[in-house]
């Protein structure tokens, strides 16, 4: 590897640019250097990394031959304009925003599942990085691999950051205005969300599913590397403005015991155990999850009608877990593997 890689850092003044410079703020990266970058409208500004100030560059000025690899952030726009550019140049180039997920030559990453997908990378290579959701999940069922995985029910509780910044600002208005007595309108969402759950995310399908949730199932057989994987899913929106948490029932080919599930969550550096019979004792998203770098696990259970079953109720940071720390570590892989 390179002892000198500069990675560029592209839609910074986005809910995901915060969240990765947090990440790069307490971790630390074989990146030499660190280029924030952002359209012009947004550049300018300062930001700090570990004490540095910044330059926010204008992304329309800036010369992809400058850095070795290039994440993009936010607006999925960003890599459909940009990311050829930077491929041109002999980048590296993670995408983050989810342009490049249904492109087949393209890998899918979760970091610390499917790593090997890397292994063809060269310069220049363009990989994605898998949705929150995805990372989430897929992290999960890591434990119950071994037992052969036959079928996964999940459904998700996912929070307004999930659906960026507006969702954010809608919460908090609708919340404020019913708290002061005060009508509110319904603004980006089809109906009121303060207090309330809505159980359906994304464009309907005609087969009652979603595209949000048809893409995730999508995602997550590609991740595993089992396209025959039996995946049902439904996605719940719910009044959090940070966080996520998902219940799922998974139903391996051979059974196994929790002992040993156990004994492989507190074994795996991306997954966190809380699971006891005292009070408190199962995670949650405010009070667990939120700046935590793993996905907590609780409330694990064999189903009573079939002991190939395993319930389980999983919550993570969906930005600094899910987005931030996902793709950096992505970078990373690549970089190693490659420069």
């Amino acid at each position: 590897m390179s002892a000198a890689v500069s990675v560029a850092i592209v839609g910074v003044e986005n809910l995901a640019g915060e969240a990765v410079l947090a990440v790069l703020e307490d971790h630390e990266f074989s990146f030499a250097q660190v280029r924030l970058v952002d359209l012009e409208t947004a550049a300018g500004g300062r930001l700090m990394i570990k004490g540095q100030s910044l330059k926010v560059e204008p992304l329309e000025r800036f010369d992809f031959t400058e850095v070795q690899a290039v994440l993009f952030l936010g607006d999925p726009a960003l890599t459909n304009d940009w990311a050829d550019k930077a491929s041109a140049a002999g980048c590296l180039v993670v995408d983050a925003t989810g342009a490049l997920r249904e492109c087949p030559e393209v890998p899918l990453v979760v970091a610390g599942v499917n790593d090997e997908v890397l292994a063809g990378c060269a310069r220049g290579a363009k990989v994605c990085a898998a949705d929150s959701q995805v990372v989430q999940a897929a992290l999960a069922v890591q434990p119950m691999l071994e037992a052969g995985l036959e079928a996964l029910m999940l459904a998700t509780y996912q929070s307004m950051s999930t659906q960026g910044q507006e969702a954010l600002e809608a919460l908090a208005m609708q919340t404020g205005k019913l708290l002061n007595g005060q009508p509110v309108e319904k603004g980006v969402f089809d109906k009121q969300i303060a207090f309330n759950l809505l159980a359906r995310v994304g464009e309907p399908l005609d087969n009652g599913s979603t595209l949000s949730e048809q893409q995730f199932a999508e995602d997550l057989r590609r991740v595993l590397d089992l396209p025959q994987l039996l995946v049902s899913i439904t996605c719940v929106l719910v009044p959090l403005f940070y966080g996520n948490a998902q219940v799922l029932q998974v139903q391996t080919r051979e059974a196994l015991e929790l002992k040993r599930i156990n004994s492989a969550i507190r074994k795996l550096d991306g997954l966190k155990l809380l699971d006891k019979p005292a009070a408190g004792g199962f995670p949650t998203p405010v009070t667990d999850a939120t700046g935590s770098d793993q996905v907590w696990v609780g409330r694990l259970r064999t189903d009573s009608g079939d002991s190939r079953r395993i319930n389980m109720w999983t919550v993570s940071d969906n930005l600094r877990k899910g987005v931030a720390l996902n793709s950096l570590q992505t970078v990373e892989l690549l970089i190693k593997g490659l420069l």
